[in-house]
Formats: structure tokens, C-alpha cells, sequence
């Protein structure tokens, strides 16, 4: 049986927390987000359009531009409307249980560590999360490190919202996996 044992580093939302987090992390936290990813380059791109009304960009990063499901990749999301982290939170966890986690008991622990990671977000704010090779998903804002949740099915959950092919937005998912969608 799965360990679901979580690992959840709490979000800094103050900014002097995040400046002494940053002042004394070591260099390789620091670094860009897709330096988990081995020879990053972009698969595809998209935007999430609600009502005409534009929503994120997504872009998807992968070795070689080659996307795998069970290899490192990343997603970077940059929000073109400001959204508070619990709204963010709900919505993650509706789209899980579209894709098919919704049966999951683990659903409710996983939107508790969410609360924790996800801020809320401004019109030009950077998320991206981060696939690595044993599953894991690692969050940054910006280039900060905001959380890491080491259980290989939530990673499944959390990625799938865009990637799996029961996504509430196919157009999207098209566009980012460009020529693996």
C-alpha cells in the first residue's frame, strides 16, 4: 500500500518571512523552478479563457520538449486576474474531482495542504509546480519555493487538472502538450 505521508512546507505569506527564508535557504532552493527538470524546454502553451474573459497562460516544460507523464515536467501558470488562495484552493479540488479523484479519501488532506501552499495570487504572479523523477510535485511562486507534496497520486491529481485527457478543458490541454496532446 501507498505511503500518503505528505511533506508540506508552509507557504510565507508575509514578505520579511519570505526575505529571511530566501536570505538563508541554500542557493540550489533558489534556483529557477525548472532546474528539477533535466534540459527544460517548452512542449506547448496555452490560455484558459472563461466568458471571454482571460484567465491564466499555462506552459508546459520537459526535457528536451519531450512530455512524459512519469518523468520530471513542469507547469508554469501565470495569472492574468488576482485570485484568493482559498477560491484557488476550491477550485483545484473541483477540478480533481472531475478528472476522477473525487472518491479519493486522501481528497480532504490534500486540500488541507493546499490551503497551506497555495497564496493568493495577483494579475502577473508566476506559480509553477513541478513534477519530479520519484512523482513528487514541488510549488514555487516565482522563484520562490512555496511547498512540496511528496504523494505520487496527489502529483497524478494536481497535474492531471490540465494534462489528463478528462480535463474540463480539452482546448487547453491541447495546446499544452502541443504535439503529445
Amino acid at each position: 500500500m501507498e505511503d500518503t505521508t505528505m511533506t508540506v512546507h508552509h507557504h510565507r505569506r508575509h514578505f520579511l518571512m519570505a526575505g529571511l527564508a530566501a536570505a538563508f535557504a541554500p542557493a540550489f532552493a533558489r534556483a529557477s523552478p525548472l532546474s528539477i527538470v533535466p534540459q527544460p524546454e517548452q512542449v506547448g502553451k496555452g490560455r484558459l479563457t472563461i466568458f471571454m474573459t482571460p484567465i491564466l497562460d499555462v506552459a508546459l516544460f520537459a526535457p528536451d520538449a519531450r512530455w512524459r507523464a512519469d518523468a520530471p515536467y513542469a507547469l508554469r501558470v501565470t495569472f492574468l486576474r488576482s485570485l484568493e488562495g482559498h477560491k484557488l484552493v476550491g477550485h483545484v479540488l473541483d477540478e480533481m474531482r472531475h478528472i476522477g479523484f473525487g472518491g479519493d479519501p486522501r481528497l480532504m488532506q490534500w486540500g488541507q495542504s493546499l490551503e497551506s501552499i497555495l497564496p493568493d495570487v495577483t494579475k502577473g504572479d508566476v506559480l509553477t509546480g513541478v513534477r519530479d523523477e520519484r512523482g513528487g510535485a514541488h510549488f514555487y511562486l516565482g522563484t520562490q519555493p512555496i511547498g512540496h507534496v511528496a504523494d505520487t497520486v496527489f502529483t497524478d491529481a494536481f497535474f492531471g487538472i490540465c494534462l489528463s485527457p478528462r480535463t474540463s478543458q480539452p482546448q487547453l490541454r491541447r495546446e499544452v502538450l502541443g504535439r503529445y496532446g
